[in-house]
Protein backbone atom coordinates (compact mmCIF):
# COMPACT_ATOMS: atom_id res chain seq x y z
CA UNK A 1 0.00 0.00 0.00
CA UNK A 2 2.78 2.43 0.89
CA UNK A 3 6.54 2.69 0.41
CA UNK A 4 8.94 5.01 2.22
CA UNK A 5 12.33 6.09 0.88
CA UNK A 6 14.68 7.26 3.63
CA UNK A 7 17.13 9.49 1.75
CA UNK A 8 18.69 11.20 4.77
CA UNK A 9 20.05 8.75 7.33
CA UNK A 10 20.33 9.26 11.05
CA UNK A 11 16.89 8.85 12.57
CA UNK A 12 14.52 5.98 13.16
CA UNK A 13 13.04 4.38 10.05
CA UNK A 14 9.29 4.85 9.53
CA UNK A 15 7.32 2.51 11.74
CA UNK A 16 3.75 1.52 12.51
CA UNK A 17 2.00 4.11 14.65
CA UNK A 18 1.52 3.19 18.29
CA UNK A 19 -1.93 2.44 19.70
CA UNK A 20 -0.68 3.84 23.00
CA UNK A 21 0.43 7.10 21.31
CA UNK A 22 4.03 6.14 22.09
CA UNK A 23 3.13 5.28 25.66
CA UNK A 24 1.56 8.67 26.39
CA UNK A 25 -2.07 7.54 26.77
CA UNK A 26 -3.40 7.17 30.32
CA UNK A 27 -3.65 3.53 31.39
CA UNK A 28 -7.46 3.47 31.40
CA UNK A 29 -7.56 5.25 28.05
CA UNK A 30 -5.32 2.62 26.50
CA UNK A 31 -7.19 -0.30 28.06
CA UNK A 32 -10.77 0.82 27.54
CA UNK A 33 -11.07 3.59 24.95
CA UNK A 34 -10.94 1.76 21.64
CA UNK A 35 -11.67 4.86 19.51
CA UNK A 36 -8.58 6.57 20.92
CA UNK A 37 -6.46 3.43 20.50
CA UNK A 38 -7.59 2.99 16.91
CA UNK A 39 -6.96 6.63 15.97
CA UNK A 40 -3.53 6.56 17.62
CA UNK A 41 -2.45 3.42 15.80
CA UNK A 42 -3.82 4.23 12.35
CA UNK A 43 -0.94 4.77 9.93
CA UNK A 44 2.80 5.14 10.32
CA UNK A 45 5.16 7.39 12.27
CA UNK A 46 7.89 9.23 10.36
CA UNK A 47 10.86 10.71 12.23
CA UNK A 48 13.37 13.46 11.61
CA UNK A 49 16.94 12.31 10.86
CA UNK A 50 18.61 14.68 13.34
CA UNK A 51 18.00 16.98 16.27
CA UNK A 52 17.80 20.69 15.55
CA UNK A 53 16.66 23.91 17.21
CA UNK A 54 14.85 26.99 15.92
CA UNK A 55 14.81 30.43 17.51
CA UNK A 56 12.15 32.93 16.42
CA UNK A 57 11.87 36.55 17.52
CA UNK A 58 8.56 37.21 15.79
CA UNK A 59 10.18 38.11 12.47
CA UNK A 60 13.56 36.45 11.96
CA UNK A 61 14.36 32.78 12.46
CA UNK A 62 17.70 31.25 13.40
CA UNK A 63 18.60 27.57 13.39
CA UNK A 64 21.25 25.30 14.86
CA UNK A 65 22.10 21.61 14.91
CA UNK A 66 24.57 21.78 17.82
CA UNK A 67 22.26 22.73 20.71
CA UNK A 68 22.90 26.43 20.25
CA UNK A 69 26.68 26.55 19.99
CA UNK A 70 26.35 28.10 16.52
CA UNK A 71 23.19 29.88 15.40
CA UNK A 72 22.63 30.66 11.71
CA UNK A 73 19.97 32.85 10.10
CA UNK A 74 17.24 31.12 8.09
CA UNK A 75 16.71 33.52 5.21
CA UNK A 76 14.97 31.30 2.66
CA UNK A 77 15.82 27.59 2.66
CA UNK A 78 18.58 25.30 3.95
CA UNK A 79 19.76 21.78 3.16
CA UNK A 80 20.57 18.94 5.52
CA UNK A 81 24.33 19.15 6.17
CA UNK A 82 26.17 17.51 3.27
CA UNK A 83 23.01 16.19 1.66
CA UNK A 84 22.99 18.24 -1.54
CA UNK A 85 26.42 16.84 -2.51
CA UNK A 86 25.31 13.26 -1.83
CA UNK A 87 22.12 13.86 -3.78
CA UNK A 88 23.97 15.21 -6.82
CA UNK A 89 26.43 12.30 -6.82
CA UNK A 90 23.56 9.79 -6.93
CA UNK A 91 21.07 11.70 -9.14
CA UNK A 92 20.91 11.55 -12.94
CA UNK A 93 22.09 14.67 -14.71
CA UNK A 94 18.64 16.20 -15.13
CA UNK A 95 17.93 16.02 -11.37
CA UNK A 96 21.24 17.38 -10.07
CA UNK A 97 20.94 20.63 -8.20
CA UNK A 98 17.35 19.94 -7.18
CA UNK A 99 17.78 18.27 -3.80
CA UNK A 100 14.75 18.78 -1.54
CA UNK A 101 15.43 21.46 1.09
CA UNK A 102 15.48 20.60 4.77
CA UNK A 103 13.68 23.74 6.01
CA UNK A 104 11.93 26.30 3.82
CA UNK A 105 10.45 29.55 5.04
CA UNK A 106 6.83 30.11 4.09
CA UNK A 107 5.13 33.25 2.88
CA UNK A 108 3.94 34.00 6.43
CA UNK A 109 6.51 35.18 8.96
CA UNK A 110 5.75 32.26 11.31
CA UNK A 111 5.39 29.51 8.69
CA UNK A 112 7.92 26.82 7.76
CA UNK A 113 8.00 23.63 5.72
CA UNK A 114 10.15 20.89 7.25
CA UNK A 115 11.23 17.84 5.27
CA UNK A 116 11.74 14.58 7.13
CA UNK A 117 14.48 13.37 4.78
CA UNK A 118 12.03 10.72 3.58
CA UNK A 119 10.01 10.37 0.38
CA UNK A 120 6.80 8.44 -0.12
CA UNK A 121 4.72 6.67 -2.73
CA UNK A 122 1.47 4.75 -2.51
CA UNK A 123 -0.29 2.22 -4.67
CA UNK A 124 -2.77 3.46 -7.30
CA UNK A 125 -5.95 4.85 -5.80
CA UNK A 126 -4.44 5.63 -2.38
CA UNK A 127 -3.66 9.14 -1.14
CA UNK A 128 -1.92 10.02 2.12
CA UNK A 129 -2.80 12.35 4.96
CA UNK A 130 0.27 14.05 6.50
CA UNK A 131 -0.43 15.21 10.06
CA UNK A 132 1.01 15.57 13.53
CA UNK A 133 0.86 12.25 15.42
CA UNK A 134 -2.66 11.53 16.66
CA UNK A 135 -3.17 12.04 20.41
CA UNK A 136 0.51 12.91 20.78
CA UNK A 137 0.27 16.60 19.93
CA UNK A 138 1.40 17.99 23.27
CA UNK A 139 3.56 20.68 21.70
CA UNK A 140 2.67 24.29 22.44
CA UNK A 141 5.69 25.87 20.72
CA UNK A 142 4.49 25.02 17.20
CA UNK A 143 1.47 23.62 15.40
CA UNK A 144 1.26 21.59 12.20
CA UNK A 145 -1.05 21.92 9.21
CA UNK A 146 -2.58 18.68 7.99
CA UNK A 147 -2.49 17.95 4.28
CA UNK A 148 -3.78 15.25 1.93
CA UNK A 149 -1.37 14.44 -0.91
CA UNK A 150 -2.15 12.26 -3.94
CA UNK A 151 0.96 10.18 -3.37
CA UNK A 152 0.01 7.61 -6.00
CA UNK A 153 0.85 10.19 -8.68
CA UNK A 154 2.94 12.75 -6.74
CA UNK A 155 6.34 11.26 -5.85
CA UNK A 156 8.25 13.60 -3.65
CA UNK A 157 9.33 14.68 -0.16
CA UNK A 158 7.36 13.77 2.93
CA UNK A 159 7.09 17.09 4.76
CA UNK A 160 5.02 19.00 7.28
CA UNK A 161 4.06 22.65 7.18
CA UNK A 162 4.25 24.17 10.65
CA UNK A 163 3.48 27.46 12.34
CA UNK A 164 5.79 28.67 15.11
CA UNK A 165 4.08 29.66 18.35
CA UNK A 166 6.85 30.53 20.82
CA UNK A 167 9.13 33.56 20.54
CA UNK A 168 12.47 34.15 22.21
CA UNK A 169 12.97 30.54 23.38
CA UNK A 170 14.71 27.77 21.41
CA UNK A 171 12.25 25.26 19.92
CA UNK A 172 13.78 21.78 19.84
CA UNK A 173 12.93 19.05 17.35
CA UNK A 174 14.09 15.58 18.45
CA UNK A 175 14.84 12.73 16.08
CA UNK A 176 13.57 10.30 18.74
CA UNK A 177 10.04 11.76 18.64
CA UNK A 178 7.55 11.00 15.85
CA UNK A 179 7.22 14.11 13.71
CA UNK A 180 4.54 13.08 11.21
CA UNK A 181 1.83 10.44 11.15
CA UNK A 182 0.99 9.25 7.64
CA UNK A 183 -2.50 7.84 7.18
CA UNK A 184 -3.74 6.20 3.94
CA UNK A 185 -6.99 7.42 2.38
CA UNK A 186 -8.69 5.88 -0.68
CA UNK A 187 -8.86 8.59 -3.32
CA UNK A 188 -12.37 7.47 -4.25
CA UNK A 189 -13.46 8.25 -0.70
CA UNK A 190 -12.16 11.80 -1.03
CA UNK A 191 -14.29 12.35 -4.13
CA UNK A 192 -17.33 10.59 -2.67
CA UNK A 193 -17.14 12.70 0.48
CA UNK A 194 -16.84 15.90 -1.56
CA UNK A 195 -19.78 15.02 -3.81
CA UNK A 196 -22.08 13.40 -1.23
CA UNK A 197 -25.18 15.36 -0.23
CA UNK A 198 -25.36 16.46 3.39
CA UNK A 199 -28.18 14.87 5.37
CA UNK A 200 -29.30 16.35 8.69
CA UNK A 201 -32.22 14.98 10.71
CA UNK A 202 -33.84 17.76 12.72
CA UNK A 203 -34.78 17.14 16.35
CA UNK A 204 -35.34 13.96 18.31
CA UNK A 205 -38.43 13.34 16.20
CA UNK A 206 -36.17 12.95 13.17
CA UNK A 207 -34.98 9.50 14.33
CA UNK A 208 -36.62 6.58 12.55
CA UNK A 209 -37.61 3.28 14.16
CA UNK A 210 -34.47 1.69 12.74
CA UNK A 211 -32.31 4.40 14.28
CA UNK A 212 -34.04 4.11 17.66
CA UNK A 213 -33.35 0.36 17.60
CA UNK A 214 -29.68 1.04 16.84
CA UNK A 215 -29.55 3.57 19.71
CA UNK A 216 -31.10 1.06 22.08
CA UNK A 217 -28.48 -1.52 21.12
CA UNK A 218 -25.57 0.92 21.32
CA UNK A 219 -26.43 3.05 24.35
CA UNK A 220 -29.42 1.76 26.31
CA UNK A 221 -28.20 -1.84 26.47
CA UNK A 222 -24.83 -0.73 27.79
CA UNK A 223 -26.37 1.53 30.41
CA UNK A 224 -28.66 -1.27 31.60
CA UNK A 225 -26.16 -4.12 31.69
CA UNK A 226 -22.78 -2.45 32.08
CA UNK A 227 -20.61 -4.32 34.55
CA UNK A 228 -17.19 -3.10 33.49
CA UNK A 229 -15.36 -0.44 31.55
CA UNK A 230 -14.51 -0.98 27.91
CA UNK A 231 -17.31 -3.19 26.63
CA UNK A 232 -17.20 -1.30 23.32
CA UNK A 233 -13.48 -2.09 23.15
CA UNK A 234 -14.12 -5.79 23.86
CA UNK A 235 -16.76 -6.05 21.13
CA UNK A 236 -14.64 -4.14 18.62
CA UNK A 237 -11.60 -6.34 19.26
CA UNK A 238 -13.71 -9.48 18.91
CA UNK A 239 -14.92 -8.31 15.49
CA UNK A 240 -11.34 -7.60 14.46
CA UNK A 241 -10.10 -11.03 15.54
CA UNK A 242 -10.04 -13.81 12.93
CA UNK A 243 -12.79 -16.39 13.29
CA UNK A 244 -11.62 -19.72 14.73
CA UNK A 245 -11.01 -22.43 12.16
Amino acid sequence: MIKFYQLVQGGFPPRKASRSANGSLPTDGFRYCEPVRTASGFGWYVYLPMDFWLLWDGAEIQWTVDAGANWRPLADAIQYPGFSDRFDRAAPEGCRGYAPPFITRGTEHDGLQIWTGTMISTEPGVAALFRRPANLDWRTDYTGWEGVVETDSWFGPLFLNIRLRKMGTPIVFRRTEPFIQVQPIPRALLKDAADAPLEVAEGVEGLSAVEWEAYANTVVRRMQTRRRLGDYAVETRKRASPAPA
